[in-house]
């Protein structure tokens, strides 16, 4: 069955993003900041900060998952979807992203990544973190995650007066193509 944004009027789409950045001013979390405020009604965008994830370990998932990755884990299955906001470092995405992401497959729970609808978006680099991006959506893919790609928000954040110095995207133009990306993500 397809959800659509009628059908969560009532109960809204409850979307868990997730910043691939841990800068002040980072322009991804500047983005799902803009996410937050030009999502389509019937659709809850909540922050996770993956900052206090430890590095994935074996051993130390033997032990019981740390309590932020439990944290991570519930507020995926609480979610509706997930969306990634992703860096480009070096051609490809950022190791807290990556690690997030390996974290978060191991739960094999309903409501894990396996089957969870997902996007990715990004801003960055002068390829606007179309590199990062299609190595997410290869990671994303062996979890299971159904992720949709177009239309795609892959900003390049040395567009000038893109985003401005705190991190939050100002331009008219990419908050209307984040829109776009969010209307469709909510059919």
């Amino acid at each position: 069955m397809t959800m659509t944004l009628e059908q969560s009027a009532d109960n809204p789409l409850r979307v868990l993003a997730i910043s691939g950045s841990l800068r002040k001013s980072s322009f991804n979390t500047g983005l799902l900041r803009a996410a937050q405020e030009v999502a389509p009604d019937g659709m809850e965008i909540g922050i996770f900060d993956i900052r206090g994830l430890p590095f994935y370990d074996g051993d130390l998932e033997a032990q019981g998952d740390p309590e932020p990755v439990v944290a991570l884990k519930s507020a995926i299955r609480q979610s509706d979807a997930v969306m990634f906001a992703t860096p480009e470092y070096n051609w490809g995405t950022s190791g807290v992203m990556k690690n997030a992401i390996d974290w978060a497959s191991r739960d094999r729970e309903e409501g894990s990544l396996m089957g969870k609808p997902g996007t990715i978006i990004g801003a960055g680099g002068r390829a606007g973190t179309s590199r990062a991006q299609m190595q997410l959506l290869e990671t994303l893919g062996e979890t299971g995650t159904i992720v949709m790609v177009k239309p795609g928000v892959m900003i390049a954040a040395f567009a000038p007066d893109t985003f401005d110095s705190e991190g939050n995207l100002n331009s008219p133009d990419m908050r209307q193509l984040l829109g776009k990306h969010l209307e469709e993500f909510a059919k």
